[in-house]
């Protein structure tokens, strides 16, 4: 065909937001989220089925809550809350969430009609960062502070100043109100004026052997492909069996948005991070026709997607939706076990010679062996032993780390789930009461040490001056451990708006 084509958001996407393929917002694509590997298969079968995006799905920031705001039972152990921004965030596959970028086709020309005929076009997508330079840094800070506690009270509807922490990502929230048009006060567009943000655009140009690197793009021009940017490939929906005769004529595209990449730059860091902000582009691309075949391809581009940035592999909100299930080995079935000849299996430790790390340790701290080793060590050892071991210096060191740091939050992070034989009731009561650790009868004690998962947990709380000076909290805490993990709120799925080409 001799026309260009206009790449606009997919019906249903206009439809839940009630745009006409001639708004502005209709020239984004729409990235779409997921929560199962099977995502294309349910694209195929209903391009509208996909998960909504909620609060969770934003970047946040944490703050200091301010002390009167805690709140009562778990919430008194726990300082910080998080402050949610307009920037959105995609999660990773190993926290269950998938996402696929989709992208509606139409002939541009008047009244922009559909694409039903698409030989000889290729569509595929790039990933861009956008960076954010600033001209005077301590304004930078003040405005990220500013906006911080503005989302803080606006959101937790809160008249009390919180804490903003002077870290290193503090400046990421002016940045993420950069790109997510958050509306300013005066007083923020005095500081954002002293800040004279600018825009950077850069794309990633693949090299050898995964490596590659960001080039600077002309954000002001009219969009084009760098000579080896990296393209992703986007395959075409084709019509399902229930669709009318008008809905075939619709052309949807789809291609799947990386959240991690092996590749990296120059200076090996990954192209793409959880700190910096990216957006997708589409692009049609039309080969010519027999006869012309020396003539170049003609690009076609979709305006910019949402900003958003990738979610780090730790993010809570990530990590609480996958489980992950480890049994350790019996201790009665491993005593068994050694008691037969060795088997071949196990895993293999070489140690060169220089480097064996013998110590004694009949005393504390160990010491030191007489050398470290003038021969080729090889020992196998079952991998049983690495599992016991390594749960023996976890369940040694966390009580370790809770009472060092005072991080008694820490705890709340564990979801066991203790005898309902244990009186927690009794306990609470005693502590309430008045009853003190050092008084603490045995079997309180032995409920206490269950629940708490360490021997002895009463004389670690007595030298606590917190729960000294207020035995209550020891109460909230308590209640809080015996919490069973409460399972998350299944996904909402997205609105799935009737064909507007397919009266019922």
């Amino acid at each position: 065909m001799d026309h260009a084509y206009a790449l606009r958001a997919p019906w249903y996407q206009r439809a839940r937001e009630d745009l006409t393929p001639f708004d502005a917002a209709a020239r984004r694509p729409v990235i779409q989220k997921y929560g199962g590997t099977d995502f294309v298969d349910r694209l195929l079968a209903d391009p509208r089925d996909s998960l909504a995006y909620k609060d969770e799905d934003f970047w946040s920031f944490p703050v200091t809550v301010p002390k009167g705001e805690k709140g009562s039972g778990r919430l008194r152990f726990v300082d910080q809350a998080m402050v949610r921004s307009l920037l959105r965030k995609l999660y990773q596959p190993l926290h269950e969430r998938y996402y696929a970028v989709v992208v509606e086709l139409f002939c541009d020309e008047p009244g922009l009609p559909r694409a039903s005929r698409t030989e000889g076009v290729d569509l595929s997508f790039v990933i861009r960062r956008e960076r954010i330079l600033v001209h005077d840094k301590d304004a930078l800070r003040d405005l990220a502070r500013s906006l911080t506690l503005s989302l803080y009270k606006t959101q937790t509807h809160s008249t009390t100043t919180p804490t903003v922490p002077e870290t290193d990502d503090l400046d990421e929230v002016a940045f993420a109100a950069e790109e997510a048009q958050l509306p300013l006060t005066p007083d923020q567009q005095a500081l954002l004026a002293k800040v004279r943000p600018k825009r950077v655009v850069e794309a990633w140009v693949a090299g050898p052997a995964r490596t590659g690197h960001w080039h600077l793009v002309d954000d002001k021009a009219p969009p084009t492909l760098l000579d080896g940017e990296l393209e992703l490939p986007m395959w075409q929906l084709p019509p399902r069996e229930q669709d009318c005769a008008a809905a075939r004529t619709r052309s949807l595209w789809f291609g799947v948005v990386p959240t991690h990449s092996a590749d990296t730059d120059e200076r090996g860091l990954p192209r793409l991070d959880d700190h910096t902000v990216y957006r997708v582009r589409c692009l049609a691309r039309q080969h010519p026709g027999p006869g012309h075949e020396h003539c170049p391809d003609r690009f076609s581009w979709s305006e910019p997607t949402l900003p958003y940035r990738v979610a780090p592999h730790a993010d809570p909100d990530g990590t609480k939706n996958h489980r992950v299930t480890i049994t350790m080995p019996d201790l009665r079935a491993v005593a068994a076990r050694a008691a037969r000849p060795v088997g071949p299996g196990g895993v293999e430790i070489v140690q060169p010679p220089g480097s064996q790390l013998r110590m004694n340790t009949s005393s504390f701290p160990p010491t030191p062996g007489p050398d470290l080793g003038a021969a080729t060590s090889r020992c196998t050892f079952a991998l049983e032993l690495f599992m016991i071991v390594s749960m023996f210096v976890f369940t040694l060191f966390l009580p370790v780390v809770v009472f060092v740091f005072q991080l008694w939050w820490l705890l709340l992070l564990r979801f066991c789930r203790p005898s309902e034989a244990l009186s927690l009731t009794a306990l609470e009561a005693y502590l309430n009461g008045g009853g003190t650790f050092a008084a603490m009868p045995l079997d309180r004690r032995t409920e206490f040490d269950e629940i708490v998962e360490t021997v002895d947990a009463a004389g670690q709380f007595s030298k606590a001056p917190r729960f000294n000076a207020d035995r209550s909290q020891v109460g909230d805490l308590v209640a809080g451990l015996a919490k069973a993990a409460v399972p998350p709120t299944p996904p909402t799925p997205a609105t799935k708006p009737d064909d507007p080409l397919c009266p019922s």
